[in-house]
């Protein structure tokens, strides 16, 4: 797979390092078929409006007859905001978005190649599923420090999202039926 960088962003963080990652906590097959990741400052697609291009921080190519499938990330809207702090925070929270963005590219390319019988409605969910047992089997191949600290209280952790995510549908669920 190739992974070539076009952004005429300075960063401090290696692409390629990030995209090795991810893929190395994936399962080898999922990534079949992929040829190559490309870095851009902004989508240049004429398929999709301009007023979304903007805002758009990845696209996937699906395979053709002449090329295999491939990946397009977009960095502007990953690190261009309004204020200091806001691209500070951006500039921070890179890794992590890439991360996620990657994830999300090859929820997209494994549902739409390898997994049959799904219907168009199904696919976002199912890509939801998909990004977050990929974060959960980057946070087991993670060795750093600090996460070893958080180790220990991880299961805590879910079991407090749990919670929160419980304590949200029964907020909608009254709020709708107040609506009524």
């Amino acid at each position: 797979m190739k992974i070539e960088n076009h952004t005429t962003y300075k960063l401090k963080l290696n692409l390629e390092e990030v995209v090795q990652k991810t893929f190395a906590a994936l399962p080898r097959n999922h990534t079949l078929g992929i040829t190559r990741v490309v870095f851009v400052d902004r989508i240049q697609d004429r398929n999709i409006p301009a007023d979304k291009r903007d805002k758009l921080p990845l696209l996937y190519h699906p395979k053709t007859p002449v090329s295999g499938a491939w990946f397009e990330i977009a960095l502007a809207p990953l690190l261009e905001h309004e204020g200091w702090w806001r691209r500070l925070v951006a500039r921070r929270t890179l890794h992590a978005n890439l991360t996620h963005t990657l994830l999300a590219l090859m929820g997209q390319h494994y549902h739409f190649n390898f997994s049959h019988g799904k219907k168009k409605t199904d696919y976002e969910p199912a890509i939801r599923d998909y990004i977050r047992k990929g974060l959960e089997a980057l946070r087991e191949q993670d060795t750093s420090f600090r996460m070893r600290l958080m180790r220990p209280l991880i299961p805590y952790l879910d079991r407090f999202a749990r919670w929160l995510a419980k304590q949200q549908r029964k907020a909608l669920q009254a709020k709708a039926k107040q609506a009524k």
